[in-house]
């Protein structure tokens, strides 16, 4: 997690010297946040067909998602915000087999990177300036690993999961927030809403919500 984070900073790097070059301030800083909504949608229904019992799916919301971002000054009191954020996501499973097989717990976990690109309107009210933004966004899905323990006892260990529908999906984002200054740092609280065009896990009984909501808080140098 961290290297990719490095490598996030260093790109916002590259482009606040570019920036500087060409007369246009840019803004660093880094996002930390705590989704609002669960990542999938989970029932009880067969993993495999009709003839098999049902399977259990359960999913949880992640406890929270950091990043880097970036910040352009553009004409007409308009921002480009740049980010790379990133969650720690999995869902479980209990699968009755039937026909004399082993009963078999599931448990998935993978790493869910988002790059929004937002375009925000700033109004100026004194000290605090509020904010709308919107833009489009890409997911991209890594570090899957995938566990089954079995009532034999069996375990076994997988880097992918059938459930992986697509592993890059794009979206749209809308938010709202408000900047202020605290000393040497501008905080920028924010609630973002983000519909995906399609999911990324999908199996019987379990799918992505397409449906996401966010809480933000951005720190700026």
């Amino acid at each position: 997690m961290f290297k990719q984070l490095g490598f996030l900073a260093v790109l916002a790097l590259g482009a606040s010297s570019l920036y500087a070059q060409e007369g246009m301030p840019v803004k660093l800083g880094v996002k930390i946040g705590v989704p609002v909504t669960d990542m999938f949608s989970a029932s009880n229904t067969s993993l495999f067909n009709g003839n098999l019992p049902g399977s259990t799916f359960s999913s949880t919301v992640p406890r929270y998602e950091v990043g880097a971002s970036a910040e352009f000054r553009l004409p007409y009191k308009l921002r480009l915000e740049v980010d790379g954020l990133y969650k720690r996501g999995g869902f479980s499973g209990f699968a009755p087999y039937g026909a004399g097989l082993p009963n078999a717990n599931i448990r998935s976990t993978f790493n869910q990177w988002e790059i929004p690109a937002l375009f925000k309107y700033n109004l100026a009210l004194g000290h605090y300036r509020p904010f709308v933004d919107a833009g489009p966004t890409m997911r991209h899905i890594s570090g899957i690993s995938q566990s089954a323990f079995t009532s034999v006892p069996f375990e076994s260990f997988s880097s992918n999961t059938l459930a992986l529908h697509n592993r890059n999906s794009f979206g749209a984002v809308a938010g709202f927030g408000i900047t202020f200054k605290r000393g040497p740092f501008e905080l920028t609280p924010e609630a973002r809403y983000t519909r995906w065009a399609n999911e990324a896990f999908q199996t019987n009984g379990l799918r992505t919500n397409l449906d996401q909501g966010d809480v933000l808080l951005g720190i700026s140098f």
